[in-house]
């Protein structure tokens, strides 16, 4: 069944980083021709299939698809199945555009894949609920929808297929818990990478997209966590010891990562939970 809604925008929602514009539901989508763009759009299909032109290019859209339109692109989209079947989400907000350049990693107007079409149709859901909900501060409410939108984009599309931050993460398991495993020794990127069967430069580029933060960096964290574990767990030992043991050769190093992740000492930190 179609559905769509068109909510009340006040000038204080305007203001939010992000607001809901209009929604849809199961539209049979006609042909759109906007020389001059829109505002930020995101259509799913649902069923069939359809195109957008975009520049210079043509994509083909399909079901576990959807296209991601920044505002004031041009762009054109149309059926080429005898029905096109999608969902779609109109917003905007002040803070919209650097979120889908700095942690979606969509610097532009494209189209992307799906790993869970199902849950961005409960999101799209959602937002139709809103028109009978009996609740305060509306555009609020929506507003954190349009936010579970933005980062659910973040974990479940890719540019290409079976490659979004979920699947990419499952596929990291074995060098998460390698990691866990030897966190008190020296880890190089060539073992790591052999764990995983990916070049060094590929564990890279595929452990940043999938957990945001460089592999190093993810590391120096676990080592932290299993300094903190220790600094509770053995008040007598001395840190010099604590740090071999999270891994960490010189304690100098150790402690400067420490304060630098926790705004305290390891002693401080100690004196503090003991």
């Amino acid at each position: 069944m179609t559905s769509r809604y068109i909510p009340i925008i006040m000038e204080s929602d305007k203001e939010l980083p992000f607001y809901l514009v209009q929604v849809g539901q199961h539209w049979d989508q006609e042909h759109v021709v906007r020389p001059n763009g829109y505002l930020y759009q995101w259509i799913q299909t649902v069923e069939g299939e359809g195109e957008l032109r975009l520049e210079d290019k043509t994509y083909r859209i399909k079901e576990g698809m959807a296209i991601l339109l920044y505002k004031g692109a041009a762009h054109e989209y149309y059926a080429v199945s005898p029905q096109w079947i999608v969902d779609w989400i109109v917003f905007d907000g002040h803070q919209v555009e650097a979120f889908l350049q700095q942690h979606v990693g969509m610097p532009a107007s494209g189209v992307l894949h799906l790993s869970r079409p199902d849950w961005f149709t409960s999101i799209t859901q959602t937002l139709l609920d809103m028109e009978h909900a009996d609740i305060p501060l509306r555009g609020v409410q929506c507003s954190s929808i349009i936010y579970t939108l933005l980062t659910s984009m973040m974990q479940y599309t890719s540019k290409q297929p079976n490659n979004s931050a979920t699947n990419l993460n499952a596929r990291l398991k074995p060098l998460f818990h390698y990691i866990e495993q030897n966190i008190d020794k020296p880890l190089t990127l060539e073992e790591m990478a052999a764990v995983t069967d990916y070049t060094p430069q590929h564990l890279c580029t595929i452990f940043k997209k999938s957990t945001g933060i460089r592999i190093f960096q993810y590391i120096n964290s676990v080592r932290i966590k299993r300094s903190k574990e220790l600094l509770l767990q053995q008040p007598q030992m001395q840190v010099k010891e604590i740090a071999a043991l999270a891994g960490f050769e010189d304690v100098n190093y150790f402690c400067s990562v420490f304060k630098k992740h926790e705004q305290l000492s390891p002693s401080q930190f100690r004196r503090m939970y003991h």
